[in-house]
């Protein structure tokens, strides 16, 4: 196997020699498995840490809203889903619905069904 004469250039952890890793004793000694190659943990020189600033707004999760937050709707859509499910009271072919879960977690959720024609309102336990 043909080596380089010239010392590679690698970056922590690495030994500079040969590039394999590098073992760190609890006394700052770093030492190369392989050359045998050693340096202290404090002659590395510290590289220069960017600060990087972001300006584009957080969204604030659901879970760490308060309860009046999570009462109030946004403007984003339509927050109920329509299926072809005819409404239980007037016929009607399509119905929309939403999902809670209201009984333990081991257990389905419940479905609410409202019939946008004659405005009746039903639930399901799945």
């Amino acid at each position: 196997m043909a080596t380089s004469t010239a010392p590679a250039r690698f970056s922590f952890p690495f030994c500079s020699a040969c590039g394999t890793s590098l073992s760190i004793a609890n006394t700052g000694t770093l030492s190369c498995t392989l050359c045998k190659n050693t340096s202290d943990l404090s002659r590395l020189p510290t590289p220069a840490l960017k600060k990087v600033t972001s300006s584009v707004p957080t969204v604030k999760p659901n879970w760490a809203k308060s309860d009046d937050e999570q009462s109030r709707k946004e403007a984003t859509g339509p927050s109920r889903a329509t299926v072809d499910e005819p409404c239980i009271k007037c016929s009607a072919p399509k119905v929309t619905f939403y999902c809670l879960q209201l009984r333990s977690v081991d257990e389905g959720q419940t479905v609410f069904y409202d019939c946008p024609s004659c405005k009746y309102t039903w639930s399901v336990n799945n």
